[in-house]
């Protein structure tokens, strides 16, 4: 029984080979010698895939025989191309997530511009001379050499002269607290003078005149 078994299962796997190697055969007759940015056209000749200008690209892959009918369409979202060619478009650099700031906006045909670091950030120097392109937070205590991470010391140290938010807000529920005090004082005064004058109004009895209150 075992053995009918394996013998089902190698003649399965054998069926299967030679699928995929009908397969195979097929596409590379289909596709002939075409070479990586060409395709085949319906007469069987391998032509040059079309080039898409600046902040275009092609709507489908080209290449190897594939991508007859693949069109110049504009870049997506986000996204950018700057000259004519097969390539296509790059994603746009996000100045958020290297923390700098953002000069220009990204286009169709142009990145992205980022400024320099947010601040409390630095970009970090490497031993050929060139810059990071993210930012890197300044730490406490800051490295000393770094001007933008200088200038945040000294922002702390004037910020800290004026008032805090602690402080604020103590001062904020004071003058809340007052304001009632004041307020129901007011009207403890209403009151007061409303029921002195009540007692001092003289009784009057129609028709007989007033007398006055001994």
């Amino acid at each position: 029984m075992a053995l009918k078994v394996r013998r089902e299962q190698g003649r399965v796997l054998f069926i299967t080979v030679l699928f995929l190697g009908y397969l195979s055969c097929k596409v590379i007759c289909e596709t002939g010698d075409c070479r990586q940015q060409e395709f085949k056209d319906r007469s069987g000749n391998c032509v040059l895939c079309k080039q898409c200008g600046p902040g275009m690209e092609l709507s489908k892959e080209c290449g190897f025989g594939y991508g007859e009918d693949a069109q110049c369409v504009p870049c997506r979202p986000h996204r950018f191309k700057e000259d004519w060619g097969f390539q296509k478009c790059k994603p746009c650099v996000d100045c958020a997530l290297v923390n700098r700031f953002q000069r220009a906006n990204c286009s169709h045909t142009s990145d992205a511009i980022c400024g320099d670091c947010l601040p409390g950030f630095y970009r970090k120097t490497k031993l050929v001379g060139f810059q990071d392109m993210e930012c890197v937070p300044c730490g406490d205590p800051p490295p000393p050499y770094e001007p933008h991470c200088t200038s945040k010391v000294n922002l702390v140290k004037i910020s800290s002269t004026a008032s805090s938010p602690r402080d604020t807000a103590l001062a904020a529920v004071i003058c809340s607290a007052l304001a009632t005090v004041l307020l129901a004082l007011l009207i403890l005064c209403v009151i007061y003078c409303k029921r002195q004058f009540m007692e001092k109004k003289p009784s009057c009895k129609l028709p007989s005149p007033c007398l006055p209150v001994k």
